[in-house]
């Protein structure tokens, strides 16, 4: 009765290092690909093909990750988080090393979340995804006289635009790993919760009345611009779709 003998992987080749002085044959396929005379130090490749020079966008750093069938899953998030620790070298800090240009995530409105925080903290609930928007505005840290003058405006301003605000959440934050410059500047963090009044209603539930998607989403673009004029602060608006 024979055996069958031991298998045996096959060697993983080793990656290559990156050479500290680039060889020539990495200098010719550089100069191999048609530059633009154009752009700056004619580095950037000629439009050729399907590519277009026009729609290049210089990013500092960024990752995009996402489930290849759209499905919402909580590793996604942390997923992004591993990303982001692993773009420490892109980010630009100073002479104290916990004081930087500042980074984050960018994810969808998580309905669920936002849902369970506006009943507990405000009392209101939420309508469906994509029928209210939810905004991200930065306060002057320990001013609340200021703060309640520019939740005023804010509000005053949403108001002739058919839009109501819901309430304001307060973002908690951890700033024990700020240096002393970004901790000196740390912001105060609202969120406010804003729905079409027409199709909200007055009362602490929507009412679903019509709602008009395309309408809502141009008030809140002039309610964005308005509001960042009128109240100096940076204001994001983003509205579920």
């Amino acid at each position: 009765m024979s055996r069958t003998p031991p298998f045996d992987p096959p060697p993983v080749p080793s990656i290559p290092f990156v050479e500290d002085i680039p060889s020539q044959s990495s200098i010719d396929s550089f100069h191999a690909v048609r530059r633009d005379p154009l752009s700056w130090a004619g580095a950037m490749p000629a439009s050729q093909g399907l590519y277009m020079n026009e729609l290049e966008k210089d990013s500092c750093g960024v990752g995009f990750i996402c489930h290849i069938k759209g499905e919402k899953a909580h590793k996604i998030v942390s997923d992004a988080r591993q990303l982001l620790c692993n773009m420490t070298h892109r980010g630009a800090t100073g002479a104290d090393s916990r004081d930087g240009d500042g980074a984050g995530v960018m994810t969808g409105i998580p309905h669920a979340f936002f849902k369970r925080e506006a009943e507990r903290d405000l009392g209101s609930t939420l309508p469906e995804p994509g029928e209210y928007a939810v905004g991200n505005i930065f306060f002057k840290h320990n001013d609340p006289a200021s703060l309640q003058k520019h939740q005023s405006i804010f509000t005053d301003i949403a108001s002739p635009l058919g839009l109501r605000v819901l309430g304001w959440r307060e973002v908690p934050t951890d700033g024990s790993i700020l240096g002393p410059a970004a901790g000196s500047t740390e912001p105060v963090i609202r969120q406010p919760f804003v729905v079409l009044r027409s199709h909200y209603g007055d009362g602490d539930v929507c009412e679903g009345e019509h709602f008009d998607e395309r309408h809502f989403e141009r008030q809140l673009y002039v309610l964005r611009k308005r509001a960042t004029h009128s109240m100096f602060v940076i204001s994001y608006l983003y509205a579920t779709l």
